[in-house]
């Protein structure tokens, strides 16, 4: 609703306070889709993760997601970017001149040339996996850096399925074929989830080859969906094409970007993977994954939804419109991300507990370490769902090279932090989520004093004090739920029993009700715009079911 409410403000700066056109109806509506899928895909993801934490052993998930980390950073590195970036931009650009025929010919090139380049890849990934896995796990030893090979060979063909599939998304995303392409990821989840089920009982090796056979899935019926849009796919290599140059040009900076992203994650895995403590992989696995939630549905989502919005502002000159909307987005993101950055430190236990514990296998050291970490992940939720943003504001200004700078600052901080967290404390795995926090607030804060310098002001002194509101009333609601975990006795890293599970469940469940209200009376006594907002649309709508009745 809150999102929702966002958009239509972004409409009404468009439109110059008429009622939403058809065109922000649409985009509204895809902005919609896209997080909805987002909420699928992360629940069939946590599926997935829950199998691999509860029907493996501790050293069978820390090879297995480490072997899963290579083969997203080829895909994230390779193509992952360069489809949102270039490919759906640019093919969308030919189909509304009515040059689709033309524009497939830069396309089918750039399919063309990704699909030999991941081919090469793959063979390579398959024949040196073990300089692969020293460079993505160095510390990974005897039988579970055996194991993490084996595993990385058979998942590295994977890399060229999902690729495939990945460019087959763009193209759906370019004909506006949202929900082909968005709930199609929740397909090789459950595909994957699957094969952990069925096949863990054989041993982890069978495991790989039933992700291997969900991506190919995964390809064939995206395949299928895209097909009459293949129409004027051609396997040929037009090298001097101007288009496909042009979408080079534009792929670059965004696989760089990736990159930076992915070193980070692989700086992260590498000095997890001193720890000889079985499970630390899996459990730093686990709490990434619950900060990724809000932080992938709600900040990412909008990121995506307001890019061409801000983008067309620019375009215009009107700068003063584009600062309302950026802050807008900046407000809307901080009322969601900033009361579930205090809910993860105030119950980051029980929340790993509910979500991953499903057997015995999940022990009380696991869950201590997974919600450690979680806990000073809470950081950098906040900073890189205003990065999202951010982020986007420079793409908006066609400046893609300023968020790469910046990142390749945060690459060595974050080495750097790991280095002394490692050496000087005695933080463990959890170090490591405290230096990815530390070097995204301050890569949020270079960002934040570049753009207030390029737009002469951003109005930072008003988002602080909005801000400071919303602290204000996350941290009643956090101790509210510190008072509510001391009242109530329950132990949740004691061992999985069903009936205590059920108890865990339902107590979690009252306790995210009861810091939602809490939160949500006090945003309402300090008059936060978007509480105010949400109590009216609600108020509206009961009114007119009044009325029809």
């Amino acid at each position: 609703m809150i999102i929702d409410i966002h958009m239509k403000r972004a409409a009404n700066l468009q439109s110059g306070g008429l009622n939403l056109s058809l065109n922000n109806k649409k985009l509204t509506g895809a902005a919609i889709i896209v997080m909805a899928s987002l909420v699928v895909s992360r629940i069939t993801g946590y599926l997935r993760t829950i199998l691999i934490n509860n029907l493996l052993t501790a050293a069978q998930s820390d090879s297995l997601l480490a072997a899963f980390r290579t083969t997203d950073l080829m895909y994230n590195l390779l193509i992952g970017g360069a489809i949102s970036a270039a490919l759906v931009p640019v093919l969308s650009g030919y189909i509304a001149k009515n040059e689709e025929e033309d524009g497939w010919k830069a396309i089918g090139t750039f399919v063309n040339v990704v699909f030999v380049t991941m081919i090469g890849v793959c063979i390579l990934g398959v024949i040196f996996a073990p300089a692969v896995v020293s460079m993505t796990a160095s510390g990974l030893t005897g039988e579970k850096r055996q194991l993490t090979i084996q595993l990385t060979r058979i998942l590295f063909p994977s890399v060229g399925f999902m690729m495939l599939a990945g460019i087959t998304n763009g193209v759906l995303y370019s004909y506006k074929r949202f929900a082909s392409a968005a709930f199609a990821p929740s397909v090789y989840n459950l595909g994957t989830a699957l094969s952990i089920l069925v096949l863990s009982r054989f041993g982890v090796r069978y495991v790989a080859f039933g992700v291997l056979a969900s991506a190919i899935v995964y390809f064939v019926m995206q395949i299928s969906f895209a097909w009459p849009n293949l129409k004027y796919y051609r396997p040929k290599i037009l090298w001097r094409n101007p288009g496909f140059k042009r979408l080079f040009k534009l792929a670059i900076p965004s696989l760089a970007a990736s990159a930076v992203a992915q070193i980070n994650i692989l700086i992260s895995l590498n000095f997890i993977s001193m720890f000889r403590n079985d499970g630390s992989i899996t459990a730093y696995y686990n709490a990434n994954d619950l900060w990724q939630l809000p932080y992938g549905i709600f900040a990412m989502g909008l990121g995506t939804a307001i890019l061409p919005t801000l983008s067309e502002k620019l375009a215009l000159k009107k700068v003063d419109e584009f600062k309302e909307i950026l802050n807008n987005g900046f407000k809307t993101i901080l009322y969601l991300i900033i009361p579930s950055s205090v809910a993860f430190i105030v119950l980051s236990q029980p929340v790993v507990s509910v979500v991953y514990k499903w057997s015995q296998v999940i022990g009380k050291e696991r869950i201590v370490t997974a919600g450690s970490i979680l806990l000073l992940f809470t950081a950098a939720m906040i900073a890189q769902s205003m990065l999202a943003l951010l982020n986007r504001a420079f793409y908006a200004n066609n400046d893609t090279k300023t968020p790469l700078y910046i990142g390749t600052v945060s690459i060595a901080l974050n080495f750097v932090f790991c280095y002394i967290f490692m050496k000087a404390t005695d933080l463990g795995p959890a170090g490591m989520s405290l230096s990815y926090s530390i070097q995204s607030v301050v890569n949020m804060a270079i960002m934040m004093v570049i753009i207030s310098k390029r737009m002469n002001g951003m109005g930072w002194k008003k988002l602080l004090d909005y801000s400071v509101k919303l602290l204000g009333a996350a941290a009643i609601m956090g101790i509210t739920l510190f008072i509510m975990n001391r009242l109530i006795p329950v132990n949740f890293t004691k061992p999985f029993e069903i009936h205590s599970k059920l108890v865990e469940i339902a107590i979690l469940g009252i306790e995210i009700v009861v810091g939602a209200s809490v939160y949500f009376a006090f945003t309402m006594l300090f008059k936060i715009d978007e509480a105010v907002a949400v109590k009216n649309k609600f108020m509206g709508k009961i009114k007119r079911l009044v009325k029809k009745s």
